[in-house]
């Protein structure tokens, strides 16, 4: 592999101008730097996409997949790269192996990398779990996730997974989704205790998106708005009786607390081979863009919610025990598929992606939205050291 950076008798990598940035760290001192050119035109593109090495027998495709989505999520790629101090886990840290990963796309030359680094780090943080095992295959939507929630732990560990408040947490502060769930009695008017909870990605049925597209069609006899159906497929099954015991049965209701600027929508499948015809009328279903004023039953800030249109951006897919990922380029302004090590341009439209995956027998089943007006995290309250969390330890080879 060849980067750009050029190491230095004193360590660092620098750029001809002497410019570095520290990405990740160890307890010992030994930071790893790398470069930091301030004229884009003294750097490599960042259109230059790369993919990710996949060899036989490491099953790296649902981790390739997850750290495509976000690289090219333009709002996590600007935010991390402005986080340096964190809780360091050494040999077992995503946080280092994972801004080391983000330095390699940025400035390597090589076409393909190789994510061992991020691979070891998460199956060693998830070893008591048995959860993203080297070798083994796992759940790409699921590790996208808990790579987030792991963000969350190496930069804002002193806050609360579930009411984390902390202004510089990327996953927090961009793509949790908080919401309050409440039943209030039409009959009687009685109202439940309200349940406050985060969710990182929101989960609906593909089943239930279809039947209920169908019912809305029949009645309306037009294409049903996306955010409309995502309300109404979350919400089968949502009913409980009465807080007051009056005897009526009422939908549970769901308002959002915060404004999240990446909304991901998990796809849940019955089968791992449902029919070509069951993968069209999902696509069928799926919208360009989302209305978060239409997906829950409430939004507090309802001013935001109504001026806020989040963007189809990016598609995880799953086909035959084997992931890849679609990704809207920002300043090619064309579809990408990521395919492991290959990368290829499907072009600008949606339906060309469409018609790939309907040939492919691909299945959505991660769908990212994301708000264009969207800002990097403040990073006045980050943390500026790192520091060992206890009971870690660095390898020590030679």
């Amino acid at each position: 592999m060849s980067p750009g950076p050029t190491p230095t008798p004193s360590g660092p990598l620098r750029t001809p101008q002497g410019k570095c940035l520290t990405v990740g760290g160890r307890a010992d001192g030994g930071f790893l730097q790398y470069t930091q050119l301030l004229n884009p035109r003294n750097s490599m593109s960042i259109t230059n996409t790369k993919g990710l090495l996949n060899m036989p027998g490491q099953n790296n495709c649902f981790l390739n997949s997850a750290v495509q989505v976000l690289w090219h999520l333009d709002i996590f790629r600007r935010s991390f790269r402005e986080l340096c101090g964190h809780a360091c886990m050494e040999d077992s840290c995503i946080f280092c192996a994972l801004k080391e990963l983000f330095a390699q796309f940025q400035y390597s030359q090589e076409s393909a990398l190789p994510p061992d680094a991020l691979r070891r780090a998460l199956a060693e943080t998830f070893c008591d779990q048995r959860r993203f095992q080297l070798g083994f295959m796992d759940d790409a939507a699921e590790c996208f996730e808990n790579i987030l929630m792991r963000i969350h732990f190496h930069i804002a560990n002193n806050e609360s997974e579930d009411m984390c408040s902390a202004i510089h947490c990327i996953p927090h502060q961009k793509f949790a989704m908080t919401l309050v769930e409440q039943t209030v009695c039409h009959a009687c008017g009685a109202t439940s205790e309200p349940l406050p909870f985060t969710q990182m990605v929101h989960y609906v049925p593909s089943s239930a998106l279809c039947s209920q597209a169908k019912l809305m069609k029949e009645k309306n006899d037009q294409v049903p708005n996306f955010s409309e159906l995502l309300k109404r497929a979350g919400g089968l099954g949502d009913l409980r009786d009465c807080p007051s015991s009056c005897g009526a049965v009422i939908q549970i209701r769901k308002t959002l607390m915060n404004r999240p600027e990446i909304v991901s929508i998990g796809l849940v499948w019955d089968s791992e081979r449902p029919t070509i015809e069951h993968i069209m009328d999902v696509f069928k279903t799926i919208g360009m863009s989302l209305k978060l004023q239409d997906v829950f039953h409430s939004v507090v800030d309802s001013r935001w919610a109504s001026a806020a249109t989040h963007q189809l951006v990016g598609i995880v897919t799953y086909y035959g025990k084997h992931y890849s990922t679609f990704f809207f380029h920002t300043k090619l302004r064309v579809w990408i598929y990521f395919d492991d090590a290959a990368v290829r341009e499907i072009g600008p439209k949606w339906e060309q992606v469409v018609e790939k995956c309907c040939r492919g027998h691909f299945q959505p089943l991660l769908l990212l939205y994301a708000n264009p007006h969207g800002s990097p995290v403040n990073t006045s309250t980050a943390p500026r050291v790192v520091t060992l969390v206890s009971g870690h330890k660095k390898n020590v080879t030679g």
